[in-house]
């Protein structure tokens, strides 16, 4: 008789027009009656709860269901807490899918809650009871098997359960709709089949091409532009390195990385970058973070990264009573510590590098290691370098627990440049 009574509240057809107007209509009396009374806030909140049932029931995301989840804390989606800028705003798109589909093979369960498409790359949602891999065995676009690259990363929920994010970047562009299915064979140490299918639109992501073709130089060997996008959810730039893979690994040990840059030298942060050999040379892959209304250009600088052959240790004693800190990186000048706050249980560090070179928005390409007096690492999880400004930064540390002084630790890093002559800068337009 359950099943029956599913069966039939599942074939219940609700217009997406009229339900958006329903809910604009009981979001605007709930705000209406909002007044400083445990009864009417209890009301509120059951009746979002009821909203967000049928939310689950219908599997869709339009606008004013969007704007609705966005108003309410407690419903608040993984891509929100670990999802980068790009994608917090992509699952807000009317075209996001929440799928909210329990998949089990071999006693082993996952929910998959929700999935979107960019235009750049795949994303999907989802929550298990323990943290445990999962291995994307194959992805069909409308039927047919496609090429990618993948990264997964999560958190634990209060109530003990992991929810994670994998996002998946095609090798090749997708259309703006297709069937999606995607295969896994391994959650940590169990083999099973687990599969889930949906339809697919891209979001609304408002696509401006910022060129193609363009060339230049570093060390003697040309790149060029092979795709250059922005959208409202990301950059993406595709670069043609027209050299052999071992050829841009010079007799000097050196590795070629790559900045987007805006109009004040401040690097775009990155999302992810792969790459492939092919006849021509190398082709590299990035997606960068969506840009603000305020950057008017951007400039790529790829470079080289010296290989550190001999690691030259510098380390100081980090007391809040004693700073401004300095501690020498050698030939890429020091890092000063300016202050220290206690914030919750945890306490904010704030330093900058005197380098002209610019480290990025998690300070990259730089080492850094907090830890106590016994050799326990202190950086928080989560509390990594971030940037406050241009090579100015704040993580946070934990508590020493009565275990001694505090040891801050560097190394000597070789020296980085960035060559103007090896840039392309492109206008964006308005």
């Amino acid at each position: 008789m359950d099943k029956d009574i599913k069966k039939s509240i599942d074939s219940i057809q609700v217009p997406r027009q009229k339900l958006d107007a329903a809910i604009k209509k009981g979001l605007n009396v709930s705000q209406k009656q909002i007044k400083p009374r445990r009864k009417k806030v209890v009301m509120l909140i059951l009746s979002c709860a009821a909203t967000f049932g049928l939310l689950i029931s219908l599997g869709f995301i339009s606008p004013t269901m969007a704007s609705v989840l966005a108003r309410v804390p407690l419903l608040d989606s993984i891509f929100t807490s670990v999802g980068d800028k790009g994608l917090r705003v992509a699952i807000r798109d009317e075209n996001a899918i929440l799928l909210n589909e329990t998949i089990s093979s071999n006693g082993v369960s996952f929910k998959v809650q929700e999935v979107v498409y960019d235009g750049t790359r795949l994303a999907f949602s989802f929550v298990q009871d323990k943290a445990e891999y999962l291995n994307l065995h194959q992805i069909e676009v409308n039927g047919e098997e496609i090429n990618f690259s993948s990264s997964t990363r999560g958190e634990y929920l209060e109530n003990g359960q992991f929810s994670g994010l994998v996002q998946i970047y095609p090798t090749e562009s997708l259309p703006k709709e297709f069937d999606l299915n995607v295969s896994i064979i391994h959650i940590g140490d169990t083999r099973g089949d687990w599969q889930f299918e949906t339809h697919v639109l891209q979001t609304n992501n408002h696509r401006v091409n910022l060129g193609i073709g363009q060339r230049a130089e570093l060390d003697n060997f040309s790149y060029e532009v092979k795709k250059f996008e922005s959208t409202n959810s990301a950059i993406s730039l595709h670069v043609l390195f027209k050299e052999t893979p071992e050829a841009m690994y010079n007799p000097k040990k050196q590795r070629l990385e790559l900045y987007l840059l805006d109009q004040k030298g401040n690097p775009i942060p990155m999302i992810s970058a792969s790459g492939s050999g092919i006849k021509k040379g190398l082709i590299r892959e990035y997606v960068f973070e969506p840009i603000s209304e305020e950057v008017s250009e951007l400039t790529i600088s790829p470079f080289f990264v010296p290989e550190i052959t001999e690691r030259k240790e510098n380390i100081e004693i980090l007391d809040k009573n004693s700073l401004p800190l300095i501690i020498s990186q050698g030939e890429m000048g020091d890092l000063v510590v300016t202050r220290m706050e206690e914030e919750n249980d945890l306490t904010a560090v704030y330093f900058e590098s005197t380098s002209s070179f610019p480290f990025g928005t998690d300070f990259e390409m730089n080492h850094l290691w907090v830890g106590d007096s016994e050799g326990n690492y202190l950086i928080a999880d989560g509390g990594y370098p971030k940037s406050i400004g241009k090579n100015k930064y704040k993580m946070y540390i934990n508590s020493t627990k009565d275990n001694g002084e505090i040891i801050i630790k560097t190394i000597n890093i070789p020296k980085m440049t960035l060559n103007q002559e090896a840039q392309i800068t492109v206008k964006i337009p308005r």
